[in-house]
């Protein structure tokens, strides 16, 4: 099993891309890694085919239909990179709008 996916360019340049965590009941975790945000991304957990969002230890299922749910690890990757590009377009859309740099959209 791979550990990460494809990158995928952003419109800005960056690249996002999901790292791979198996767990030990067959779950796993999908770390966010974009180049826009070298602190770290966001996370999403995959078990019994259902997508949650991870906030610490708080996990929110999935509301969209798009990403509630994945059959397979890899397909829950792929999933989990589309919605991680989906927040990142977001967020470069935003910045552009504002006339500030990506970068601050992930500030603290």
């Amino acid at each position: 099993m791979k550990t990460h996916t494809a990158p995928l360019t952003l419109s800005d340049g960056a690249t996002v891309r999901v790292r791979i965590e198996r767990g030990m009941t067959g779950d796993a975790v999908f770390h966010e890694q974009n180049t826009n945000n070298p602190r770290g991304g966001g996370r999403i957990f995959w078990s019994g085919e259902g997508l949650y969002l991870m906030f610490g230890d708080e996990l929110l299922r999935m509301q969209n239909g798009r990403y509630e749910s994945a059959g397979t690890v890899a397909e829950a990757a792929e999933k989990a990179l589309a919605f991680f590009v989906e927040c990142a377009e977001s967020c470069i859309r935003h910045a552009r709008g504002e006339g500030i740099p990506v970068s601050q959209c992930y500030a603290d």
